[in-house]
């Protein structure tokens, strides 16, 4: 994942773009995509009837994933260490930065495919729609 960020930030700065901002909000957004269907398990189990409280839950886990992604890649990481771990390799060359923005579409594909497999084999066949709202 570092590497990752360190090759967009320096495809945003190459570009002329805020790269500093814009690379952790990259960052940001694969994590929220990588770990969203644990997420929107979450809000299967915590479904009420009028589906109400569904965007407090994503909300929330949008919250934590930015401030992770930022407190990670804006205030801990610093990119020249980056550099002078990543700037010798051969993949540097090998490797195009756009095929580093073909990230997020496939992200959209895991999501999508793995939220439908969970509901399809686990939250459908088990009954768990709703189960920690009803419980509570």
């Amino acid at each position: 994942m570092e590497y990752i960020y360190y090759r967009v930030y320096l495809a945003y700065q190459r570009k002329g773009d805020a790269a500093i901002l814009l690379s952790p909000l990259y960052m940001a957004i694969v994590y929220a995509l990588i770990f969203s269907p644990i997420a929107m398990f979450i809000i299967e189990l915590l479904k009420d009837p009028q589906s109400s409280n569904s965007i407090y839950v994503l909300a929330i886990y949008m919250l934590l994933v930015l401030l992770y992604a930022f407190r990670k890649y804006l205030f801990k990481t610093d990119i020249k260490l980056l550099s002078k771990k990543f700037a010798r390799k051969k993949i540097n060359r090998s490797i195009p930065d756009w095929c580093f923005f073909t990230i997020l579409p496939l992200c959209f594909i895991w999501w999508i495919i793995t939220y439908s497999m969970i509901v399809d084999f686990i939250v459908k066949p088990l009954g768990l729609r709703g189960a920690i709202y009803n419980w509570l």
